[in-house]
């Protein structure tokens, strides 16, 4: 650097001389002084600069531990508030349960109700002059505890000392004009808890005692939580009734902290939330560092090239000037660089496009053009379409067409409504935007490839497959498919109807066997001797997947089983003693149960391949589609790429729940099905479901509502009622006619309640009505049948009520409705569990 400086001040020098000969030396020397003082000044208010920004960091992180710390607390308060607001609905309910006459057995189970919640500890109910009932673990003084909440605000009080409460309080007017206190103990502990901004979270009482810690720990020490943190408890105290916020200068050892303080807005309690104050001394390093070089970088560069720089000012000027032109023009050409405007006059069809529109269509500029022109810019399959599209748009319909510009690979999105004139309505003319939606259309040539890799893996699978629409039309199918019925390559098309490939398949089936337990499933004897188990199943668009397997060698099995089995019969007629005709009788029943779990083994094996082999592909559409959807690599250009994304997701997902659905029914009938309980509001279920079903409903015009009064709170399966109601539900919006009416009717029964699912649908024979509720039952037959379904959702639906304890009964007249009622004991534990269920409730109900 040295011999730089050293080099610098040569030129100088020597760059002076020649000023001096071409002009006066001085004024170069006062234009050299000034740009000096002018880097000196630029130094000094740079690194002032630096230094404030500093200053301001360092404040910034300072109150932002603050609002961190208050947010903390609000946040903690806020919780703890909703889980005493759940005590207080808790208490209000037992209260109004004892207002009503009632022995003191049933008192006593009401009060111990109330330690349901998983916040309470202990309930009592406090009556004058008379022993008090209670349940759980309660404080020794009971009577203190009753004066302490109903004296306090809002009938809340917290009791400090080794073991700390939460108290809360009721008055109950018992029917024999006493009044009595319904009493909560709320385990401090079970109602705080810290989220990742605070280190230590403290709830205190009124006066700013200790009831609990988190994490937790034993509460000793100072008597007040503030001292610990080296505080006054009144300045606490009163940050926290202004509404909270945060206090600096609070201690934690010798490392500084950051106390947060809120006061719950229905109890006389406060949250403390204790965090570090500082900054992270890493990052704070990194700042300085960072801003060390913002100060000496540009300080370094200015000297070493202000010489330079002086010279050349005028050619930066002209620079900069031509660096702003450009600039003004890059941005013009980026802002329209993906969609344009266009404006088409209907009245003298005359189109006004903007230059990135042009530019789409190939050509250099903005441009008006007659609309026969403006037509040869585009391919001829589109140049009517569009001409139609806007002679309809002058009716005050929108434009909306996708259109690909002539001799060019660019597909354009054109979308426009007439402009409405002087508020009278759609006017003669139309404006609308063009969006290139050429990347869109790469998007769908991956999802077709998508496609062809999905029918890759079907063409590996050991079995056949056919997938069918809907309307009952091809739309996939394997080589084994062929292969197994003996069609021709190129017999089979997508979208023949499903009577038409029955049809051509039914030469080479020489017998069909109805399955004797499931009435989706075949077994069929082959013309060419082989045997194939087919079994069909409906999705849930509608649609229907055929999937059969090369049973033969088990049919060969089963064949030799049987000469087994008669030459067992030879020898047993030739057997001398009753031993020997025990043993032989052990030996075949024991070879006939192996065989039985062989071939209940390969029906498992099956089942799991054919699951996997359909959600590995599907696993992937999911994922991929739900990446797209969520734009992980990058934006897609348009939203209706993601609209796209969402569509496929969701088709995958259906696809999915019908196999989880078929698992689902595998895992009950093994007994390995276990349900989630929780407590829950059988109503929202019910709104949720009714939500759901709406458009289906709508399509058919049907009324569909709820008659629910208040219901009671019930341990159930959130997942399972809502699988069950939506399959009822869905039953009954299938089978009922246009214009009818599906009412979903809810009960409040002894132990439980009782929901019921009617509708004024096809109805359904009384002679029919045992066979329903098995796994793929169906009244019609497969190939005859009117309404599509797999038959497993009743089944289904009677399964998951019965593991809830619940029974199911259905009610239906031919030509009237049906009508399917259910109950759903309140707790899971109570006695008429496991299918039992409540059957007079149900009857009552039905009736």
């Amino acid at each position: 650097m040295i011999r730089a400086r050293k080099a610098r001040n040569a030129d100088t020098r020597r760059q002076a001389g020649r000023l001096a000969m071409n002009g006066p030396a001085s004024g170069r020397a006062r234009l050299s002084r000034l740009v000096l003082i002018f880097l000196i000044i630029f130094a000094g208010v740079f690194g002032a600069v630096i230094w404030a920004k500093l200053q301001m960091e360092w404040t910034s992180a300072r109150a932002e531990a603050e609002n961190r710390q208050a947010r903390s607390a609000a946040f903690i308060a806020e919780s703890v508030s909703g889980r005493l607001s759940e005590i207080r609905g808790a208490l209000s309910f037992a209260a109004a349960s004892l207002a009503r006459p009632g022995d003191e057995e049933s008192q006593l189970a009401i009060v111990e109700a109330v330690t349901g919640s998983s916040y309470v500890s202990g309930a009592a109910l406090w009556l004058p002059d008379s022993t008090p009932l209670t349940a759980g673990s309660v404080p020794a003084d009971l009577a203190a505890a009753a004066d302490a909440a109903l004296g306090g605000p809002q009938w809340v009080a917290g009791i400090a000392g080794d073991t700390a409460h939460v108290v809360l309080a009721a008055p109950v007017p018992l029917p024999d004009r006493r009044v009595g206190t319904l009493l909560a103990f709320a385990s401090p502990s079970e109602l705080i808890s810290a989220d990742r901004a605070a280190r230590i979270a403290v709830l205190t009482d009124s006066v700013g005692r200790t009831l609990a810690l988190f994490p937790e720990a034993p509460v000793s020490g100072a008597p007040l939580a503030a001292e610990r943190f080296g505080l006054q408890s009144s300045d606490v105290r009163a940050l926290g009734d202004s509404g909270g916020g945060a206090m600096t200068g609070a201690r934690l050892g010798e490392t500084e902290q950051v106390l947060g303080v809120a006061r719950l807005r229905d109890a006389p309690l406060y949250v403390y939330a204790v965090g570090p104050a500082g900054l992270d001394a890493m990052a704070w390093n990194m700042t300085l560092i960072f801003h060390a070089l913002l100060f000496f970088g540009p300080l370094f560069t200015a000297i070493a090239f202000y010489v330079v720089l002086l010279m050349q000012t005028g050619a930066l000027k002209k620079a900069e000037a031509r660096l702003r032109d450009s600039e003004r023009r890059f941005r013009l050409a980026i802002e329209g660089a993906r969609c344009g405007v266009w404006d088409w006059d209907l009245e003298t069809d005359a189109v006004f496009i903007t230059d990135s529109f042009a530019r789409m269509l190939g050509l250099d500029d903005a441009a008006s053009m007659s609309g026969a022109e403006f037509l040869q810019l585009l391919s001829n399959e589109d140049r009517s379409r569009l001409r139609t599209a806007i002679r309809a748009a002058s009716r005050a319909e929108e434009v909306d067409l996708e259109v690909r510009a002539q001799n060019l690979a660019v597909w354009v999105q054109m979308r426009g409504r007439p402009l409405a004139t002087d508020g009278a309505g759609p006017g003669r003319r139309l404006v609308g935007v063009a969006i290139d939606v050429t990347e869109r259309k790469g998007a769908q040539k991956r999802v077709l490839a998508a496609e062809t890799r999905l029918r890759a893996a079907l063409e590996s699978m050991t079995e056949s497959f056919a997938l069918w629409d809907s309307r009952r039309r091809l739309v996939l199918w394997n080589r084994k498919f062929r292969d197994f019925f003996n069609l021709p390559e190129g017999s089979l098309r997508a979208g023949m109807a499903y009577e038409a490939v029955e049809a051509a398949a039914s030469g080479s089936i020489a017998n069909v066997h109805a399955s004797e337990n499931d009435g989706e499933s075949y077994q069929m004897e082959l013309n060419d001797g082989r045997w194939l188990h087919y079994s069909e199943r409906q999705t849930a668009d509608g649609g229907l997947v055929s999937v059969g397997a090369d049973i033969t060698l088990l049919k060969q099995q089963q064949g030799e089983l049987r000469d087994n089995q008669e030459r067992l019969r030879q020898s047993y007629n030739e057997l001398e003693t009753s031993s020997q005709q025990i043993r032989e009788l052990a030996r075949s029943h024991h070879e006939e149960k192996l065989r039985a779990e062989e071939a209940n083994r390969s029906k498992s094996e099956f089942l799991a391949n054919m699951s996997h082999e359909l959600r590995t592909p599907l696993n992937a559409i999911i994922g991929f589609s739900e990446m797209m959807q969520k734009q992980i690599f990058g934006p897609l250009g348009h939203d209706r790429y993601i609209e796209y994304a969402g569509d496929i997701h969701n088709s995958g997902g259906l696809l999915l729940s019908l196999i989880n659905d078929i698992l689902d029914m595998s895992k009950i009938e093994a007994g390995k099905m276990s349900l989630q309980t929780e407590p829950l509001d059988p109503a929202a279920v019910i709104d949720q479901c009714i939500r759901l079903i709406g458009a289906r409903a709508q399509e058919k015009s049907l009324q569909v509502r709820a008659e629910c009064g208040d219901l009671p709170e019930i341990d159930a399966d959130p997942r399972a009622l809502k699988q069950i109601l939506l399959n009822l539900m869905s039953n009954a919006v299938k089978f009922t006619p246009e214009g009818g009416r599906v009412v979903v009717r809810g009960f409040e029964a002894a132990d439980g309640i009782v929901l019921q699912v009617a509708d004024t649908g096809i109805g359904i024979a009384e002679e029919d009505l045992p066979r329903l509720g098995r796994p793929f039952e169906q009244i019609e037959s497969q190939h005859s049948k009117s309404y599509q379904g797999s038959g497993l959702g009743l089944a289904l639906s009677k399964s998951l009520v019965e593991l809830h304890g619940g029974e199911l009964r259905i009610d239906s007249v031919l030509g009237k409705g049906t009508t399917i009622s259910f109950t759903i004991p309140r707790h899971q534990n109570q006695p008429g569990g496991n299918g039992s269920g409540d059957t007079s409730a149900v009857n009552e109900a039905a009736e």
